[in-house]
Parts: C-alpha cells; structure tokens; sequence
C-alpha cells in the first residue's frame, strides 16, 4: 500500500464527512491517531469483559497495514525495519486481544504504549519541521 491508497481511503472518508489530509505526514499522523483510538477501544473491552468490538479491530489492521506499507525500507535506514517489528508486534496484540488467545496479558498495554511514543514523536517532527 502507497500513501496514494492512503489518500483514497480517506478521500471514501471524507465523503463520509472527515476530512482527508493531502500532506504525507499528516495522513501517517492520522493514521497513528486511529491506530490509538482504536486499540484503546480493544483495550476498554478486554478489561471489562465485553465483547470484542469488530469496528476498532479492523480499524486497527487496516491502519497496521497501511503504516507497514508506507515503510521505505530502501532510504530508510534502521528506522524502517524497527518501525515494521513495532507495527507487526502491535498487529500481533490486536489480533491477540480480539481473539482473546494473547500470550501477554499487557501485550495490548504495550503496543498502546508504542504507538503513544510514535504519534508524540511523529508531532515533534512536524513541529520541529514547521519551525524551521
């Protein structure tokens, strides 16, 4: 999947009435913010013993999905393939959660973690970016 795909997909979003962003960096900020959103709505399930929304898990997958395959493994250094094993480790923990078959009780808890780590550091470069 290319960030082209990505824009598709939050253009069939738009029409839905959210707005899709044209700004690479920003559908990949969007994408960690749904990513979030959604494990976190995995994670309230779990803890309280509800079924397993099917909404947030394939919500989860797909953002997985898209940020696996906007990874530019040719220029991206060591970053990319750390990025993929933090996205596949996080797929693992959804998949996990839904199932309810996960090997790490806080498996889910951390992939949170993670992605709260990469969205807050995603920002920092926007910032970062916009300053100079």
């Amino acid at each position: 999947m290319t960030l082209d795909l990505a824009r598709q997909s939050y253009s069939r979003a738009a029409q839905a009435g959210v707005v899709a962003p044209e700004d690479p960096h920003a559908i990949i900020g969007l994408t960690l913010t749904e990513l979030q959103s959604s494990m976190e709505a995995l994670r309230v399930a779990a803890a309280n013993g509800a079924s397993m929304p099917s909404g947030p898990m394939t919500r989860a997958l797909a953002a997985l999905y898209l940020l696996q395959n906007s990874l530019d493994f040719e220029h991206g250094g060591e970053i990319a393939p750390a990025l993929f094993r933090v996205y596949e480790y996080c797929r693992v923990q959804v998949v996990g959660a839904f199932t309810r078959e996960a090997e790490d009780p806080k498996g889910l808890e951390k992939a949170i973690s993670f992605i709260a780590s990469l969205r807050s550091a995603w920002s920092e470069i926007k910032d970062r970016t916009a300053a100079e």
